[in-house]
């Protein structure tokens, strides 16, 4: 079965984020503009990354949690969020950083 396509992308490229990932994960589900996907993408973390990410992919079907097995490096890693993305728009998201509740739908709107 085919999913249809969201609106929005959102890609965390993350390494080794235990610390804030869980709190920026609910801060970007919990927008008010629900038609999203987001990936994360971790760059081979040693850290409690990958369970986290695992979790929320687990219980939300708009999360994909993606990982390598070895750092690849930053540029690698955001690159490879962005092509794993569906949407029509494309945000980047860092793995420690929180949203307003609203500001994907400000986003859509002015796009």
């Amino acid at each position: 079965m085919e999913q249809s396509r969201p609106k929005v992308s959102i890609g965390i490229p993350v390494y080794n984020g235990e610390r804030y990932l869980a709190e920026t994960i609910e801060c970007i589900l919990g927008q008010t503009f629900a038609d999203l996907e987001l990936i994360i993408s971790d760059n081979g973390s040693t850290d409690r990354t990958k369970i986290i990410g695992e979790s929320y992919a687990a219980r939300d079907a708009r999360v994909r949690f993606v990982r390598s097995d070895v750092n690849r490096g930053a540029a690698w890693n955001y690159q490879r969020a962005f092509e794993l993305s569906r949407g029509e728009y494309f945000r980047w998201a860092p793995s420690d950083d929180l949203f307003s509740k609203n500001s994907v739908e400000a986003c859509v709107a002015t796009l």
